[in-house]
């Protein structure tokens, strides 16, 4: 096309319409995935929905607080003409990922985070674009954003046509999925508007359901205060209810995009420079709480992991050696306790040692009880300990009523292999495990999200252990579930092995006896055991049931008739109680 173009005086429409096809072009050269155009009229229908979202606290902090920059796009002071919205696709898979081995746990970096930081890579992109454009129209007024601009990054990408916006918030793109990055740039050129996707979820709600904290608390609305991705980047202390869920995630939560079926056999690998290190992005977590600013920085300073710098990481390691029960880490946490300037990390250290449990974690905590001065670090720290000494006495009790005839807690022939394989229900993503004895343990959720529960129920109630991925262990099971849910069967005829105290074992048992489409209350199930006055030790191991939907907790109901919690959540338990009422 004619170079040194005036936007205002000598383009005209088919000009334009020609650049759009040119950029459209040479945009996969530039390093962009997918490119889109649209009006830079103001986004008049955010504003109610931004508001909102301020008024009930939902906002992280680390949005553009004036709501009106976030609703009129605006070029160097005056209304642009057009938007163009950039997407670059990034990896969903690493090759030969390392796996956490005992005493050797590794934290997870979100795959927003893997290979070069994500605003570097859009930043190079836009520049290109820019001087593309500007190449052509050596007077066009530009500016581009990444990320941390005023405009709704996914706002003007859903208007620009990339895709459509999901339940879970994310971008989702008709052909890459929600695996995206996206930036935009305001112009003075009249560029023709794309259409919207109009592609959409659907009635899926696997995100809401997976989510682990509930932070979706409706179809595109976060509660950005509860997301485990908002909380691994905060600096200071969390709950308890956060560093449960949190599992050994170092930044960033996956969760909601891993069990879209929109990002089905997605990975795009051929940007070089996203490509992870298996080593950074799956690390070792206790040589983390070694590393100097010096040292974090020559490791992590190019993902986008380090914008918060090493506190948060190293909290969040803590929090996965907690969660792993890591006893070898018990020495460096004990140091971390009594010795870091850090109140943040010693509250931290302090409730993971009461995770991990021991005598030399209860040691630990008297000692700090009597140095410490901060006053919430006191406080986790009386915490800890009052947790500790439960752990005591549970674990005396639980010596007490195994005998050697019952005691299955606890192998001791070598690591048992436990196989694993992920199915997909109406009820969301299942995980399904088994040993050579029979089916054990069935998760909500995909195996990445659960590993670490799952490894401490190992730890509990086996001993050695190592995961496999096997779909064949488990294909009978797998199978049996179908039938399940499509209503062509009412009972199960698979092996279980079974892990628990010999109580839990009995409500367990009397549990699979609860007829199909029926529901009883705890109540009911103490009085069937022999046990009528043991109703609150029955809901608990109701709720300590391994093997959901197979063991039918989700038939309990509360003495009047109503719901009661369950592993999967209310909406499961409410799907599954109609599915046998069909």
């Amino acid at each position: 096309m004619q170079r040194g173009l005036v936007p205002t005086a000598a383009g005209t429409a088919s000009t334009w319409a020609s650049l759009k096809q040119e950029i459209i072009e040479a945009a996969p050269g530039l390093g962009i995935d997918s490119i889109g155009f649209a009006s830079a009229d103001p986004f008049l229908s955010l504003k109610a929905i931004l508001e909102e979202h301020r008024a009930k606290g939902y906002e992280s902090g680390f949005e553009e607080p004036d709501i009106h920059k976030r609703i009129y796009p605006e070029l160097y002071g005056s209304q642009p003409a057009s938007l163009i919205a950039i997407a670059v696709a990034y990896p969903a898979k690493m090759k030969n990922p390392p796996k956490s081995e005992k005493g050797k746990y590794r934290g997870i970096l979100a795959r927003s985070a893997w290979g070069k930081d994500y605003h570097l890579v859009l930043r190079e992109a836009m520049e290109k674009l820019e001087a593309f454009i500007s190449e052509r129209v050596p007077d066009a007024m530009l500016k581009s954003m990444v990320d941390t601009g005023e405009l709704s990054d996914r706002a003007v990408a859903e208007r620009a046509g990339i895709g459509f916006s999901g339940k879970n918030t994310m971008m989702i793109s008709p052909t890459l999925g929600s695996w995206i990055y996206l930036g935009e740039l305001l112009t003075n050129i009249p560029f023709q508007p794309d259409e919207p996707v109009t592609d959409g979820c659907g009635e899926c709600t696997k995100c809401l359901d997976a989510c682990p904290t509930g932070a979706l608390v409706g179809p595109g609305q976060l509660n950005a205060q509860r997301c485990v991705s908002f909380l691994t980047q905060t600096k200071g202390f969390l709950d308890e209810e956060f560093m449960l869920k949190i599992g050994n995630r170092l930044y960033g939560c996956d969760t909601c995009q891993m069990v879209c079926p929109k990002n089905r056999g997605l990975n795009w690998n051929h940007h070089p420079e996203l490509t992870p290190d298996p080593e950074i992005v799956k690390p070792l977590l206790l040589p983390l709480l070694d590393l100097s600013n010096r040292e974090f920085k020559e490791r992590f300073g190019q993902s986008a992991a380090a914008w918060r710098g090493k506190k948060p990481i190293q909290r969040n390691a803590i929090i996965g050696l907690g969660n792993f029960k890591d006893i070898s880490a018990v020495p460096k946490l004990t140091e971390v306790l009594l010795d870091d300037p850090r109140p943040e990390l010693r509250g931290t250290a302090a409730w993971a040692l009461s995770r991990i449990g021991g005598e030399n974690a209860m040691t630990a905590i008297k000692q700090a009880s009597e140095k410490e001065q901060h006053e919430q670090v006191r406080e986790m720290i009386a915490q800890a300990h009052s947790k500790l000494e439960e752990q005591q006495q549970a674990e005396q009790q639980k010596v007490s009523e195994l005998s050697n005839s019952e005691a299955t807690a606890v192998d001791s022939q070598g690591p048992t292999t436990i196989y694993y394989d992920e199915m997909e229900t109406p009820v969301g993503t299942l995980t399904l495990c088994a040993t050579d004895r029979g089916l054990c343990r069935i998760e909500f959720g995909v195996f990445y999200a659960k590993e670490a529960l799952l490894q401490q129920w190992a730890r509990t109630w086996i001993g050695e252990y190592v995961y496999v991925q096997e779909p064949e262990k488990l294909r009978e099971a797998a199978d049996q579930l179908r039938e399940y849910f499509a209503g062509e069967r009412r009972e199960f005829s698979i092996a279980f092995d079974l892990r628990g105290v010999p109580f839990q074992e009995q409500v367990w048992r009397a549990l699979q006896n609860i007829p199909y489409g029926q529901s009883v209350s705890y109540k009911d199930i103490a009085e069937s055991i022999g046990r009528a006055k043991a109703v609150r030790a029955v809901g608990d191991a109701s709720n300590k049931n391994p093997l959901p939907i197979l063991i039918p907790c989700h038939r309990i109901s509360g003495a009047t008739g109503s719901l009661v919690g369950y592993a999967g959540g209310l909406q499961v338990k409410t799907k599954l109680l109609n599915l046998e009422k069909e």
